[in-house]
């Protein structure tokens, strides 16, 4: 008897699986049926077996996820594009502010060179105009004491 039961528990164990996997693989297309109230379901709907509902499960499921997938790949491709513009305006700026370093050093350089030019040769002609105006001054005062002298006369 014990011989009996153990080769029914083994058989069992091994054609019990192979009659429920052969069962879900038939099926495996899933079925959706419309029923009504007043028929065996207790509401009126749609009534899909397991292999349907999980179909529809898993099409939302993948359908988020490819959504998902494009919103991620929009905003990389936009964070990407807006890298470029960024690199790009610092790059300018970079060259502008070289630029105007370079010019501003040059207007330095210009204007130590010319203060070097004043300092060398300095334009005071205070000497000059100083003996100028004693000479001027003497002949101006002979040619009055010149101009007096024949007026009296």
């Amino acid at each position: 008897m014990k011989k009996f039961v153990s080769i029914f528990v083994v058989l069992g164990l091994i054609l019990l699986p192979l009659h429920v996997k052969a069962e879900e693989t038939a099926q495996a297309e899933g079925r959706i049926i419309s029923v009504d109230r007043g028929q065996e379901a207790p509401y009126s709907g749609i009534l899909l077996d397991s292999a349907a509902a999980a179909k529809v499960t898993a099409d939302k499921k993948f359908s988020l996820l490819r959504e998902e997938l494009k919103l991620d790949y929009e905003l990389k491709k936009q964070a990407a594009e807006f890298q470029v513009q960024i690199d790009s305006l610092k790059v300018s700026l970079d060259t502008q502010k070289e630029k105007s370093d370079s010019l501003l050093e040059l207007k330095n350089d210009e204007i130590d060179r010319l203060q070097d030019l004043i300092k060398e040769d300095p334009n005071d002609w205070t000497p000059l105009w100083f003996a100028g105006g004693a000479v001027v001054g003497i002949l101006l005062s002979i040619g009055i004491f010149y101009a007096a002298v024949e007026v009296s006369k």
